[in-house]
């Protein structure tokens, strides 16, 4: 009689693994990516997005009609409601913290217009205007959806609780 340890075991797995990663690595060689078109192609991508969004972020702020009070108190607004749903889109979309983005919106405000501290960027999260608006934009967008393949995750994998946890 011949004893198997599970060390032997593991081993033999560990040399099948190996052979199969090898295997699969040879018949699915790594393709190389070109980064100049595939910048160039996100570039045009995030421009076609904002061209498209335009329109939709327009119609989106111009829906919402809010009545003040006569007295107003505090510093008038520096930015329209469509500027602000605009610049919360784009920090989102630059991915980067509050406090960088409004230092590279002071490099841009000769051209923007917007002169704009890291307390704006910060207060836009919590605008009831904004949100309000952002609400507007998502309505605008899901209007044209009919079918969809995604998940509330962003994996694209239904998911259940039964069979997760």
């Amino acid at each position: 009689m011949v004893d198997i340890h599970s060390a032997d075991i593991q081993s033999k797995l560990k040399d099948i693994d190996d052979y199969i990663r090898a295997e699969y690595l040879k018949s699915h060689p790594q393709k190389e990516r070109d980064w100049m078109t595939y910048e160039q192609r996100f570039a045009r991508r995030i421009k076609e997005a904002m061209r498209s969004l335009e329109p939709l972020i327009h119609e989106a702020v111009t829906t919402i009609r809010v009545y003040h009070e006569a007295d107003r108190r505090g510093r008038p607004e520096s930015l329209t409601l469509e500027q602000k749903v605009k610049l919360l889109l784009i920090k989102q979309l630059v991915g980067e913290s509050n406090r960088v983005f409004a230092n590279m919106l002071d490099l841009f405000s000769m051209v923007s217009g917007m002169d704009v501290s890291y307390k704006t960027v910060e207060r836009l999260y919590s605008d009831d205007m904004v949100m309000m608006a952002l609400h507007n934009l998502h309505v605008l967008i899901l209007k044209g959806v009919t079918a969809s393949d995604a998940t509330g995750d962003g994996t694209g994998y239904s998911l259940t609780i039964k069979k997760n946890y």
